[in-house]
């Protein structure tokens, strides 16, 4: 089963990563700086790049581990509902089964 919200988290995170990207970029190259100033700021972007990266990840991360514990304990709590039905549901013929014998008798 595929998770919308998930590609929708991806998709957000895709785009405020190309949306800073480009930015930058722009902002480097429309400024009048000599070319070790704009090297020096090139790395010190990608550095900002990367740990902005990191941790929109973690966030993303964190929130797929979030909705798959709910999703576990959504299943887990289905299960001992129908399970504890099921159980009533077999006493509940058994019962029934006894009564017809005695009827037969």
């Amino acid at each position: 089963m595929r998770n919308s919200g998930s590609g929708t988290a991806k998709g957000v995170f895709i785009g405020f990563v190309l949306g800073f990207v480009a930015g930058a970029v722009t902002a480097l190259f429309l400024t009048t700086k000599t070319g070790e100033e704009l090297r020096a700021d090139i790395k010190r972007i990608a550095k900002d790049i990367g740990s902005k990266v990191e941790g929109e990840a973690s966030r993303i991360k964190n929130i797929t581990r979030e909705k798959y514990n709910e999703i576990v304990n959504s299943v887990v709590s289905n299960y001992k509902k129908i399970k504890d039905l099921t159980e009533k549901e077999i006493e509940f013929i058994k019962k029934v089964i006894v009564e017809q014998k005695d009827i037969a008798k």
